[in-house]
């Protein structure tokens, strides 16, 4: 393999990228919470389960801001020991834990959760150097549009609800991005799924809803 003198990286061009995609819930109208920073509208939905675990099973790791990192981190360390804990839930709590995570920071801060990693957003090529299989996008829209130049695929969970207010998922002064609709489902409750291409068409894994 080819390497950036001086780095140990593969040299650009020397092969294919991994995909980078973002997966986020948003409300019809583009928000990722409420003014009041809520998120209670998001209904739970247990159809939605076997997909979540099928994504996890499908990547290389994951891509988080500081925020949703410290949420996560306080959460599934301990989320498949918890009374009561259905099998997909232990399944996912297993992944979560196992994979490697990466956490966008502007300094090594302590990441603490197990096989966590700080990163800069200038890492995130080399990220998808390295990988075989895609790498995903957790955070929040911060952290979505400092990257929304390196995703490959947009995945949104969206919910038939508007919020009139919030924080959009996407900034006022985004340039124009022509996207490509790859697949639409609807889960069994209120959620639709919406797959979005932001370049090239790659293969994907089949979605598990039904």
């Amino acid at each position: 393999m080819q390497e950036v003198s001086g780095t140990g990286a593969p040299a650009l061009g020397s092969e294919a990228m991994a995909q980078l995609f973002l997966q986020i819930a948003t409300s019809l109208d583009g928000y990722i919470e409420d003014a009041n920073h809520d998120i209670g509208w998001m209904i739970e939905d247990p159809s939605i389960d076997p997909f979540m675990t099928d994504v996890l099973r499908g990547v290389d790791g994951m891509i988080f801001g500081k925020t949703a990192h410290k949420l996560l981190a306080e959460f599934w360390p301990t989320a498949g020991e918890q009374k009561g804990a259905s099998d997909e839930l232990k399944a996912q709590a297993e992944l979560m834990n196992r994979m490697p995570k990466y956490v966008l920071t502007h300094g090594g801060e302590e990441t603490g959760w197990n096989n966590s990693h700080a990163i800069r957003a200038e890492d995130v090529p080399r990220l998808k150097r390295d990988a075989k299989r895609p790498i995903a996008l957790y955070a929040g829209a911060g952290a979505a549009q400092a990257l929304m130049d390196q995703l490959d695929e947009i995945r949104l969970i969206q919910y038939p609800i508007l919020l009139g207010a919030g924080t959009p998922l996407f900034a006022e002064d985004s340039r124009r991005r022509p996207l490509r609709l790859l697949e639409s489902r609807a889960a069994a409750l209120r959620a639709s799924l919406r797959w979005l291409s932001c370049g090239e068409v790659r293969p994907r894994r089949p979605c598990l809803i039904e």
